[in-house]
């Protein structure tokens, strides 16, 4: 008993404080002690411990102490290392007393809702909902939407509610990706729910296929950006429903949008403005808060499609639905056909925020601090990347058949299938397998993990492991879905080198001279067999391009399925450039005999000699060539397949151009590098 009141009398924070004041008063030592802030922390987990509630319960109060006081001891050694624990300490001491206190988080609560009306303060939660656009607009034109985002400060995880991404890859191709929600745990990981991605061709199925004006911003002082020609295009077919107007079923046109006045600008206080404001009331703030996400939710393309899908699957019965209800892949390709018709960012905001203007904001003397001190980017990307690996639990990625078929006859067919009676009957048969149709890819059980070395010698390397990998063949509009290949799973290494990292052109190999240009002349002259001529052929062009590679790796494992449908489409699809290619040589052995000034006899021989030459390749060709005699024999090594156990892989270089990343003159302008 006089051992638990002597540890209570020495926990007392009342008795620390007074102690602490009173040596702090009569001598020099403690003072410096004080301002740190090492012993306020100290009082308030001493003040936690009395009312039996403070951070860190697992651990034992008095080695936390000595582990204070420890680091104490050896940040006071150095003037920058004093002040940068002061910085923690001061910080770490209101996070004590709002995980400890409860009269503190309803104070931080309330007063934050004051100052900060745009914010929602939930308990321990901070929400932001009606963000602003991400405008993409580098290399390509995109927009990507973030729904809503809440912070949790007790689990110190991110959520956002509804992700919308959609990048105008070409004038012909748009890709659009959507998931309803991920979650970043800090130093633990990232996990992604459902992710579908709709690969959209032509100019009826994309959303930003005709782009009004130049994306390009010429103020790059502008933070919010009205009415911009992404967020127009965006806002045409999109869903402008409200949490005000959830019972109106028409989607109305924004009329800010299209009432073609010129993009207008607005300043970041005017954009906070527009954001949901929140009731200092608690309880009103909570109902509110899950309204609004339950209102995201319900409102998600993703959730509207397999609601669709479900209430199809159950009218439907057993026997004539045309997939299984039960299996959650299947689901999820039908779910992705049903998402193929909708506009990419179903969701647009009134505002956006464009890269090029975040690329900015950083002032000058910030950008050339990290430029010269490019060794702390690698100190910060190597713990984010280690404690941070991605967990997707599904990828499923839709093609139009459609926008197939007309790929296929703008590059393989062209006018041939008019010409030829031949050709028109197998881009019949071609046609007929992809028109009604959309193509659907499935990744599940995703894992993505990357490793940013500190020391620049070594190159980043990226993971991806695939659990199971399929692909469907679906027809939206009977809602039929169809397994065309199956895989036992598949992964993919990347590894990028590390000097293109930014700031990082110090790293960059030296551009090609003229000696090493003859040198790997002279390799290519000397090479012995064709392999190492091929291989000295490629160091040698990529010399004269200043090019660097991107290794990758992509294996797929065995045992694998095919249906035999799609073996007789792929078996079509040979003869069929088969057939176009000997047309095309046709072409070009006649126009070569044209532009001849030759005998008349000595033509007209080559001319008897090329029709018989053309009669018996065609022979062959409807012979040999045999399309369904192809789709049997492949049908037989296929089902081989079905019981192989192994890997099946291709390794390979991506080219890089180094141009962009040489900069002239960065020594003059930031300086030597001071940290490489």
């Amino acid at each position: 008993m006089r051992s638990t009141r002597l540890e209570r009398t020495v926990k007392d924070p009342i008795i620390f404080a007074t102690l602490t004041l009173l040596l702090a008063i009569f001598y020099q030592w403690p003072r410096r002690w004080l301002i740190s802030g090492q012993p306020l922390l100290q009082f308030f987990i001493l003040a936690g411990d009395v009312r039996d509630y403070r951070v860190l319960p697992s651990f034992h109060l008095w080695p936390l102490f000595a582990t204070l006081h420890l680091i104490y001891a050896i940040c006071s050694t150095s003037w920058l290392l004093y002040y940068v624990f002061a910085a923690i300490c001061y910080p770490a001491c209101f996070l004590v007393c709002l995980f400890q206190f409860v009269a503190v988080g309803d104070f931080a609560r309330k007063n934050s809702r004051r100052l900060l009306k745009q914010l929602h303060f939930i308990d321990d939660k901070i929400a932001f909902f009606d963000i602003p656009a991400l405008e993409i607009d580098t290399e390509v034109d995109g927009l990507m939407i973030l729904r809503g985002i809440t912070f949790s400060l007790s689990t110190l995880s991110f959520v956002v509610h509804g992700v919308e991404v959609g990048i105008k890859l070409s004038d012909d191709m748009e890709l659009a990706i959507q998931s309803e929600m991920v979650k970043v745990k800090l130093f633990r990981g990232i996990e992604i729910g459902d992710c579908f991605a709709n690969l959209k061709g032509g100019q009826y199925e994309m959303t930003f296929g005709q782009l009004e004006g130049s994306t390009k911003d010429a103020d790059g002082d502008a933070v919010f950006v009205e009415g911009t020609a992404l967020l127009k295009a965006a806002s045409r077919e999109g869903d402008t429903r409200s949490l005000s107007s959830v019972e109106l079923e028409t989607v109305k046109m924004m009329n800010q949008m299209t009432d073609g006045s010129p993009p207008e600008d607005a300043m970041a206080k005017e954009g906070l403005k527009g954001m949901k404001k929140l009731s200092p009331d608690s309880e009103e703030a909570n109902g509110r808060y899950q309204k609004m996400v339950k209102f995201i939710e319900e409102t998600n393309c993703i959730y509207e499609a397999r609601q669709y899908v479900k209430k199809i699957t159950k009218k439907a019965p057993g026997e004539e639905r045309g997939f299984d209800s039960t299996d959650d892949n299947a689901v999820r390709a039908a779910i992705c056909s049903q998402l193929h018709s909708k506009p990419s960012v179903p969701h647009p905001p009134q505002r956006s925020i464009k890269v090029t203007t975040l690329q900015n904001l950083a002032p000058p003397y910030i950008r050339g601090f990290m430029h010269r001190l490019p060794m702390l980017l690698r100190l910060l990307l190597n713990p984010l990347s280690y404690f941070h690996p991605v967990k997707i639990s599904s990828i499923t990625a839709t093609a139009s058949g459609r926008w197939i078929d007309s790929m296929l006859v703008e590059k393989v067919f062209l006018d041939y299938a008019d010409q030829d009676h031949e050709i028109a009957n197998l881009k019949k048969r071609i046609s007929s397998w992809l028109s009604d149709a959309n193509f659907a890819v499935g990744l599940s059980g995703i894992t993505g993990i990357a490793s940013v070395p500190f020391i620049p010698t070594y190159d980043i390397r990226c993971q991806l492991v695939f659990d199971d990998v399929m692909s469907y063949r679906a027809l939206p509009a009977q809602l039929d879905l169809k397994q065309v290949i199956r895989l036992g799973g598949a992964d993919a290494t990347f590894i990028v080198p590390s000097f293109l990292l930014p700031h990082h052109e110090h790293l960059l190999p030296p551009v090609p001279s003229k000696d090493l240009k003859n040198d790997l002349e002279k390799q290519v002259d000397e090479a012995d067999g064709k392999p190492k001529v091929m291989q000295a052929e490629h160091e040698l062009k990529q010399a004269k391009k200043d090019e660097t590679n991107v290794k990758i790796s992509v294996h797929a494992r065995l045992p694998a399925c095919f249906d035999q449908e799609l073996l007789d489409f792929i078996a079509a699809l040979v003869k069929a450039t088969k057939v176009v290619e000997m047309e095309k040589l046709k072409e070009r052995e006649e126009s070569d005999m044209e532009e001849q000034e030759v005998n008349g006899i000595v033509r007209f021989g080559k001319k008897v000699k090329g029709g018989l030459k053309d009669g018996v390749k065609r022979t062959v060709v409807g012979g040999v060539v045999n399309d369904r005699w192809i789709a049997k024999m492949v049908g037989k090594v296929t089902r081989k397949l079905e019981t192989a156990r192994g890997e099946v892989g291709y390794s390979g270089d991506l080219p890089v151009p180094l141009g962009v990343y040489r900069t002239e003159g960065w020594v003059e302008r930031e300086g030597e590098k001071l940290l490489p």
